[in-house]
């Protein structure tokens, strides 16, 4: 099977598009979203009901939660607080609900999805180094690990006790039975890496295979549509710097 994951949408629905359209020249059999459909754009009840009915499984994000009412805005900077109140007042009373009854991890034979990290999903903490990462591959037993989030994609990879980050877009793992590897996905819709195209991943289970993917967008449209609902510049200007 062909499987896709995409993560931290944030509302974006022209990043999502293109990503979709994307796929669709990719022949996956499903797609799992890893959560924060919404959050700092402009388009969150279009992006929550196209991934509720395209994607096999969506996770609960930390911006997901806060917008149904799960979580406070205690740990969000101005910019993310502005964004989310203007969602949580703009999603529909559906749309939240929808949102509210995703898990915060899903699991399969081979597979752990989570959009923060394995060790306490729910406390949203982020993997920036490897010294976390080595600390999280405690945290799930299958093979792969599947993470947003940090909005910046990256395959690290433990090889019994060595453990280092995979420099290729792509990695093959079949017939290695030592390694396991901890994937993030990216961001659709905010990419934090200094590429402004949107990040998405696809596993091929045949092939044992991992490749990270990017697709542009039109970003001067997202850009529009966030200056007309008056969300703060930073949050606008990030999007074509991709930081």
């Amino acid at each position: 099977m062909r499987l896709a994951f995409i993560s931290d949408i944030h509302a974006n629905l022209e990043a999502l598009e293109s990503v979709l359209a994307d796929l669709e020249d990719k022949a996956v059999d499903d797609i799992y979203c890893l959560g924060d459909v919404v959050g700092y754009g402009a388009n969150p009840n279009e992006c929550v009901e196209i991934v509720s009915k395209r994607c096999k499984c969506v996770l609960l994000g930390n911006h997901d939660a806060v917008a149904t009412g799960l979580l406070t805005t205690q740990h969000f900077n101005v910019h993310a607080r502005i964004a989310i109140e203007w969602t949580a007042e703009t999603l529909l009373p559906e749309n939240k609900k929808i949102l509210a009854a995703q898990p915060l991890a899903k699991t399969t034979d081979t597979l752990t999805m989570v959009h923060a990290t394995p060790y306490q999903p729910g406390m949203w903490y982020y993997i920036t180094s490897l010294e976390e990462a080595y600390f999280n591959f405690q945290s799930f037993d299958t093979k792969i690990c599947l993470v947003g989030h940090t909005h910046i994609p990256m395959i690290i990879a433990l090889d019994e006790e060595e453990i280092y980050v995979h420099q290729e877009k792509s990695i093959v793992f079949k017939e290695r039975d030592n390694l396991r590897l901890l994937i993030n996905i990216g961001s659709v819709g905010q990419p934090r890496d200094r590429n402004p195209e949107s990040s998405y991943g696809i596993l091929d289970t045949e092939e044992e295979k991992f490749t990270l993917h990017r697709v542009p967008y039109d970003i001067a449209k997202t850009q529009s549509k966030m200056k007309k609902i008056k969300m703060p510049d930073f949050l606008v200007n990030r999007l074509a710097e991709g930081r």
